[in-house]
């Protein structure tokens, strides 16, 4: 429970050695609490947790320590070996056989708790996260923080890794090397991430909490999602003969009570006659009332063992809006390009070339320069050389963390934003499709976080614009709502330029991709 809120109930999983767990579900659906809830920090209101060995959480949000990031990710158990091995060590000046003896016990403790190779291990660790052993943990950006953090998990010993979304703020790179240290482990992981191709590349499993229900299903992300597909068809072909079934009932209902219900014409009847007319319509009254009621308790039956209503999901709301303006055949034209932030070249001399049509992917290391590009492209950052976009084009950006809202207030004035001349029953249907309670007029702050992702796909989806220029659109989005992206972009009939560390969106949707790293960005094959 979350105050008067049931996160989830009557949930029954099991993790066993060395097993590899996926744990998916909608933002908000409760992920992060099971994950404490298995970690033992938080208690459930019913049910029990059992553990085994020891069990390492790595949570969304962690602050880190002062000092070097050796320093801060050296687990508290060693830390405390280390501090009783070198305090033994300064004692030996006496040579007492207390001393020694002590001496010796620290140095054994040490040794078990890796302190011998934990320095090159750790290096190794922070390196394949793309850190550096002597960076300053005080100084670090978010995404450097969470890094550091998934570190120390890593360095940590432990039988069970609970990790929640360990891709956020990786590049292609920290994600292959984590999925090449997760595989190599011994240890059993329950990782609760967005990233498909992530757990398609590490699971052997797929949990799934959906409306408060967890169920589980062999194999990882790809496959389990088919199967539940082959089991949501035959859900829904299940309910699709109930409901033939019971309309057929309904009927014979309906037509056995109104012969039931006919009274009799006395008139019509001799007067010898009449005793035996009204006995006669009377029983047929009987046997109509009586079928009547054996046909409801059918229906009873039926409807007590029925097949519920497969979950629909209306992730995005389509409207019929006339087709924009092809535009120009020569998108975009970038020639001797270059990008300075004070001394530093961020981007040199670079060349490009977009036509009508093409979806190109950005990627390359955090730090590699994908935002600047972008941000050059569009005019919001200083450059050098020559951009061309061609004549009469209509760009939509939407930037990491929706700058592209700032300035609006209400639900209606962001998707007339996105195209001008939508009409007041359209912003209604889209409205009604965010499940908003004030309509058009709803304010943006008073939007949940899957309300605000259905709206930033809902303004991709009725934007007139010929271009879409997206800086890494999946942040905070979950599974669901990136296949829904996945969908407005290959329905997309213009172009569109995308930086993403989304492996999976990238192999869906671009037709082209450009590696942005070390001042260049060059075409990948």
């Amino acid at each position: 429970m979350y105050g008067d809120e049931l996160i989830f109930d009557g949930v029954n999983i099991e993790v066993g050695t060395g097993e590899r767990l996926a744990l998916i579900g909608e933002n908000g659906s409760g992920k992060s609490t099971l994950l404490r809830v298995l970690a033992g920090l938080d208690a459930p209101d019913a049910g029990t947790v059992t553990r085994m060995g020891r069990v390492a959480l790595l949570t969304q949000h962690t602050a880190t320590e002062a000092g070097t990031l050796l320093d801060a990710v050296i687990p508290p158990e060693l830390r405390r070996a280390r501090q009783v091995f070198e305090m033994t060590s300064a004692a030996l000046d006496n040579a007492a056989d207390a001393a020694l003896n002590a001496f010796a016990e620290a140095e054994e403790a040490y040794r078990l708790a890796d302190g011998y190779d934990f320095e090159a291990r750790a290096a190794s660790v922070l390196d394949g996260l793309g850190l550096s052993a002597e960076l300053n943990a005080g100084a670090l950006s978010g995404g450097q923080t969470r890094r550091v953090m998934l570190a120390c998990l890593l360095l940590s010993p432990a039988d069970v890794y609970l990790l929640d979304e360990p891709t956020n703020h990786l590049d292609a790179g920290g994600a292959a090397w984590l999925e090449g240290w997760i595989r190599d482990s011994g240890a059993a992981f329950v990782l609760a991430s967005h990233d498909r191709a992530f757990l398609d590349a590490v699971t052997t499993r797929t949990a799934e909490l959906e409306r408060g229900s967890l169920t589980a299903y062999p194999g990882a992300y790809r496959a389990a999602m088919e199967l539940k597909a082959t089991l949501r068809g035959a859900q829904e072909r299940d309910y699709m003969a109930f409901k033939r079934k019971r309309a057929v009932l309904e009927e014979e209902q309906r037509r056995q009570a109104s012969k039931g219900g006919v009274e009799e014409n006395r008139r019509r009847a001799k007067d010898g006659d009449k005793f035996r007319s009204t006995h006669k319509a009377e029983r047929g009254q009987q046997i109509f009332s009586a079928r009547a009621k054996a046909m409801q308790k059918q229906i009873d039956r039926l409807d007590a063992h029925a097949t519920a209503r497969p979950f629909q999901d209306r992730r995005t709301v389509r409207l019929d809006l006339p087709p924009a303006p092809h535009g120009p055949s020569e998108v975009l034209t970038v020639r001797d390009l270059s990008v300075w932030r004070g001394e530093n070249e961020i981007l040199s001399d670079v060349h490009l070339n977009v036509r009508r049509g093409e979806r190109i992917a950005l990627t390359g290391p955090n730090g590699g320069g994908k935002s600047t590009l972008l941000g050059a492209l569009l005019g919001t950052l200083p450059s050098i050389g020559e951009i061309h976009w061609g004549p009469g084009l209509t760009v939509y950006a939407a930037g990491q963390h929706g700058e592209e809202l700032s300035g609006l207030s209400t639900v209606g004035g962001s998707l007339l934003d996105a195209n001008a001349d939508l009409t007041p029953h359209q912003l209604h249907e889209v409205a009604a499709g965010l499940d908003l309670p004030g309509g058009p007029a709803f304010p943006l702050s008073g939007l949940s976080g899957g309300q605000r992702t259905r709206l930033s796909l809902a303004r991709l989806s009725v934007t007139r614009a010929q271009v879409l220029v997206l800086d890494e659109p999946t942040n905070h989005l979950d599974i669901r709502a990136i296949e829904a992206l996945e969908g407005v972009l290959l329905d997309f009939p213009g172009t569109v330029l995308l930086a993403s560390h989304d492996r999976a969106l990238i192999g869906r949707v671009a037709t082209r991709v450009w590696t942005v790293n070390g001042g260049e960005v060059q075409e990948s094959i």
